[in-house]
């Protein structure tokens, strides 16, 4: 079965990496970086690119997965310049953290029935195909979303590459997916934006002389695309509004606990560390 990836960053990089070990895979690429092109040729996770996206329309690539992976903005316009082929032969995926806009264009497109959505919950604050590994997805979470009219064999092709890549498959409505990762992904992003501006705002020089190695894990987040995480923020905005606002409703419940009575406090924190235990 013919893959074509568009868009060799970390994601579509590890992806072609992982799958290159297979006969059962013939695995093609699409970037408009040249040099991930020739970096995927060179380290044979690859076997060959398309010069254009309008080659999907020929024979041969009937029956084929595309895997678009690129950021979520990007996504939407690929997806949408992909209607030629829309309830075809064709498999098509993608590799977002961020559904509720694409739905809105299968919506325009009256739900084509050969688009699965994916989003596999791993990766790293590197970036690029030079960073992509073929372990990145082994035992972390893949969820998939689709409309009910989607064909089975495509929803079967979908869950079967991911479950090769080794990813777990979780199935969610695109809408409560975004809900969910608002909270889980998205909001720890915010957060560590925010402390890390808050702590530009000090002027202090050196203040990472100062910290501890927690500090530098937090903030690693920060170091992550900002291409991406930009275009993640705003395609899912009012659902990071909510939990932002939860956020700060919890900052000030803290706040006032910590100015009042201590034993209150450490209670309060006990009751959090074990729930941290519990559940993460």
């Amino acid at each position: 079965m013919k893959i074509i990836i568009i868009g060799l960053g970390l994601i579509g990089g590890s992806i072609a990496k992982a799958l290159s070990s297979s006969q059962d895979y013939e695995i093609l690429a699409f970037d408009s970086n040249q040099n991930s092109i020739k970096n995927a040729l060179d380290n044979q996770s690859i076997q060959g690119s398309l010069h254009s996206l309008d080659d999907l329309e020929n024979s041969e690539y009937e029956d084929s997965v595309v895997i678009i992976a690129t950021p979520p903005s990007a996504t939407d316009d690929i997806l949408k310049s992909l209607d030629f082929i829309f309830n075809s032969s064709v498999t098509i995926t993608d590799t977002t953290s961020t559904k509720s806009s694409l739905n809105k264009t299968l919506q325009e497109f009256n739900f084509p029935k050969n688009i699965v959505f994916s989003h596999p919950v791993a990766g790293s604050h590197l970036s690029g195909e030079k960073n992509s590994a073929a372990d990145l997805f082994n035992e972390k979470s893949t969820i998939l979303s689709y409309h009910d009219s989607v064909g089975s064999q495509h929803v079967d092709r979908v869950t079967n590459l991911w479950k090769t890549l080794g990813s777990n498959i979780t199935v969610l409505d695109a809408e409560l997916h975004d809900k969910i990762f608002a909270y889980s992904s998205h909001l720890p992003h915010v957060a560590a934006y925010a402390l890390l501006n808050t702590l530009k705002e000090l002027e202090q020089d050196n203040l990472s002389d100062f910290s501890g190695g927690g500090l530098g894990e937090f903030l690693r987040l920060a170091s992550s695309s900002p291409k991406m995480w930009g275009d993640i923020f705003s395609m899912n905005e009012k659902n990071i509004a909510l939990a932002i606002d939860d956020l700060i409703n919890n900052l000030i419940i803290l706040k006032d606990k910590i100015g009042n009575d201590p034993k209150t406090l450490q209670t309060f924190l006990g009751e959090l560390k074990d729930f941290k235990e519990s559940n993460y």
